[in-house]
């Protein structure tokens, strides 16, 4: 045992004492390092008005939602053209592999006289600009928003991951994944994949989310004159049945329950996400969760290219 020390000490004094109990105090109460705080902080940059609330209101501003939808948007189109146009997967003439709502979209604008492959992508970005002036808000952009979005699109992703094991659970092998995978998405490579998984996260969220919820909305609000509360609900669930049929729910002309089942919570769920937390999520939570189920978890099985 190590000796100890004959000579007394003298207890410290109030104020050597003070400083070390007030500097233990603020450790604790600090909780050490706040990688919550530094990511906030990572996002709205110097600020008179730091934290959550302020990330919460910079990341549904228009601005803020292009600055994050403009990757995803040229992605989509170079990704289109390079994987999934006729040359690109080897099919005759103009026939390619493209989202059902863009298509939609483009034959929206036809019946317009308009035309152009590019015209939703262009379209999204003038609305989102037209948000933005008519809103007043300043120009200026917070580049670590967009990064902060793309985690908390990650986060989102995983209830709808839950959601698909669940499925799978009820209904044997009928989950989220299971439904949006078949022969012909199984057969393009993962670059393909990624294409179509972004745009379904784009252009699913623009028709189904903004425009119909909003189209409802105003139909039962500003003519119908009903309650905005009750307005909303109804739009929302309006949105997931029209989500939820838009996909393929037959099986030999048979609607498959666990089919209806998924997507119209799924739908539920995008437009809840769409009404607390904006547009820009709502398309990254999409995005996320398909680029999750179709094309890293096959590379991480082995069942992708």
């Amino acid at each position: 045992m190590p000796q100890q020390s004959k000579s007394k000490r003298r207890p410290p004094t109030s104020s050597n004492a003070s400083p070390r109990r007030t500097s233990k105090r603020r450790s604790r109460a600090s909780g050490g390092p706040d990688p919550t705080g530094a990511l906030l902080r990572f996002a709205v940059g110097p600020s008179n008005r730091p934290g959550l609330g302020w990330y919460l209101e910079l990341s549904q501003r228009p601005l803020q939602i292009l600055i994050f939808l403009l990757p995803l948007i040229a992605l989509y189109e170079v990704g289109t053209w390079l994987y999934t146009s006729g040359a690109a997967i080897g099919a005759s003439g103009d026939e390619a592999i493209t989202i059902s709502a863009y298509k939609l979209l483009i034959d929206f604008f036809g019946a317009f006289g308009v035309g152009g492959l590019y015209l939703p992508g262009l379209a999204l970005i003038t609305v989102l600009l037209l948000w933005h002036v008519l809103s007043r808000d300043p120009w200026e952009v917070h580049l670590g928003v967009p990064v902060v979005m793309l985690v908390e699109a990650f986060l989102l992703a995983v209830p709808l991951l839950v959601l698909d094991q669940l499925i799978n659970r009820l209904f044997a092998g009928g989950g989220g994944a299971a439904l949006m995978s078949g022969p012909v998405i199984e057969s393009l490579p993962w670059q393909a994949r990624l294409t179509l998984s972004i745009g379904a996260g784009l252009y699913e969220e623009l028709l189904f989310r903004m425009i119909i919820i909003a189209l409802v909305h105003m139909l039962l609000v500003d003519f119908g004159r009903m309650k905005s509360g009750q307005g909303a609900l109804i739009a929302l669930i309006v949105s997931a049945v029209a989500f939820t049929f838009y996909h393929d729910v037959r099986i030999d002309g048979v609607i498959q329950p666990e089919r209806v089942a998924f997507f119209l919570v799924s739908g539920l769920f995008f437009a809840s996400v769409y009404v607390v937390r904006g547009f820009g999520v709502v398309v990254g939570a999409h995005a996320m969760y398909d680029v999750l189920v179709i094309v890293i978890l096959p590379l991480l099985t082995g069942g992708g290219e």
